[in-house]
């Protein structure tokens, strides 16, 4: 069953206090109202309304937001926001639009706009607003490479982020570890020595079937070793289990059996079992360090921290989410359309000169932006250094990359998750998940040729 939320911000006038103003209007008229002498009132227009679609997160900062927005425009348009559990985000938007249930705007990601592009439900910014591509030198570049489809800009940031190796300092210098592992290998021997010391499990990872974040989280760490989905053709590279895939689904396999990692189905129960005090290391989305670090939350704040991915290029994966104005709301026309550019400008881009909303998720909660000027932005800098260490963070973000986006993405990672989540339990072999994911992958390419 879907959870989903429905939130409204709309003034209407209803029907009795129509009729009273209607009846007091004709009485000021008199003689000269009833004989058609005076002229009619006009009807003041209603604001423009827009049906905003996002996935739970923030949902009152968000509501906020509206409110400033809507404020900001002195309430010329009315905002609906629904959102939806992020687990069922992806299948429940695809019923959505296949329904045409009202969406003028809606989050999406790289890794769905393709899909969502091709099948005509989002439409490219820059065609409608040109204006769009003059934000295209304030983006980071895997963040630019994840909003852009067939060379067109389909929308602004909402949140930039990479997915980061994070880890208790204190505690790990307390047992003895100079620092974090280089390779997954060295990993394994700490992990082994830190379980002998009392640490168990010493590493926690957010993995589940239904959790969108399995894909993102494994594509991180087989980036890592240098790892890659598809080829600029979007056939297989990691068809061979004795590649960087294979590698790191075995290296899950045998920790996992060895109880060196336990898997945790998602980010806060993660969160959890390290403020336990038990476990020292995981890989999540570099915002998560926010959370773990924040005193008002976490009861060990202040010891963690991030080293780069191990393995031998050390890379990590990079990603953008966005803001997207749909077909359903170019065929409201021209009135919504306008409103629809001031709402993402408002949300993603700049206004008044600043990037109001991005910089406030920042500061607030620690959610990367791919805003390269806000990199400079003093309350920016204060409030990232408190949550980690931001030389290290500005190497790994370096060595971050986009994954390729075929337009079929959303369904084949709905597989992969199955087959990744089934092997590092043990459940599969780890060449039969390998095999399986890329016999996937070649058929739903053919199917979308």
């Amino acid at each position: 069953m879907s959870s989903t939320k429905f939130h409204t911000r709309s003034s209407k006038i209803g029907r009795r206090d129509f009729l009273k103003l209607m009846g007091a209007g004709a009485a000021s008229l008199g003689i000269a109202g009833i004989a058609g002498c005076a002229p009619k009132p006009a009807t003041p227009a209603g604001p423009t309304s827009l049906d905003f679609i996002v996935w739970s997160y923030g949902i009152e900062t968000i509501l906020d937001n509206i409110k400033q927005f809507e404020a900001a425009y002195d309430n010329a348009f009315a905002v609906s926001l629904k959102d939806i559990a992020w687990g069922e985000y992806h299948e429940s938007m695809v019923a959505r639009f296949t329904a045409k249930t009202p969406t003028d705007v809606c989050y999406n990601g790289g890794d769905w706009l393709p899909e969502f592009a091709k099948a005509g439900w989002v439409v490219p910014l820059e065609d409608h607003f040109p204006q769009a591509l003059d934000y295209k030198s304030d983006i980071v570049s895997y963040a630019l490479s994840d909003i852009t489809y067939n060379g067109k800009l389909y929308g602004l940031p909402y949140y930039c982020d990479i997915t980061s190796f994070q880890y208790n300092a204190k505690l790990l210098e307390e047992s003895g570890i100079d620092g974090p592992p280089e390779t997954w290998e060295e990993l394994t021997d700490q992990l082994e020595f830190l379980k002998g010391k009392g640490f168990d499990p010493p590493m926690a990872l957010e993995i589940a079937v239904e959790l969108p974040t399995t894909f993102d989280n494994f594509t991180a760490m087989a980036y890592g070793r240098g790892g890659e989905w598809f080829d600029e053709n979007f056939d297989p590279l990691f068809d061979d289990p004795a590649g960087p895939m294979g590698q790191q689904l075995q290296w899950m396999v045998d920790n996992y059996k060895a109880g060196l990692v336990t898997y945790i189905p998602h980010e806060t129960d993660v969160q959890t079992q390290l403020n336990t005090g038990k476990t020292i290391y995981t890989v999540l989305w570099n915002y998560n360090l926010a959370a773990l670090n924040s005193a008002g939350t976490s009861p060990l704040a202040g010891q963690y921290t991030i080293g780069l991915m191990p393995g031998a290029t050390h890379e990590t994966q990079g990603m953008a989410k966005m803001y997207n104005m749909t077909q359903m709301a170019v065929d409201r026309g021209q009135e919504v359309m306008d409103a629809c550019w001031k709402f993402i400008e408002y949300f993603a881009g700049k206004h008044n000169g600043e990037y109001k909303v991005a910089e406030r998720w920042a500061v607030e909660d620690g959610l990367g932006f791919g805003i390269i000027p806000l990199y400079d932005d003093p309350d920016v800098k204060e409030a990232f250094a408190a949550f980690f260490d931001p030389v290290v963070l500005k190497e790994q973000a370096s060595l971050a990359r986009s994954r390729p986006h075929p337009e079929w993405e959303g369904i084949f990672t709905e597989f992969a998750r199955m087959q990744i989540v089934s092997a590092a339990a043990g459940e599969i072999a780890v060449d039969e998940a390998i095999e399986s994911m890329s016999n996937r992958a070649k058929e739903l390419k053919e199917q979308y040729a």
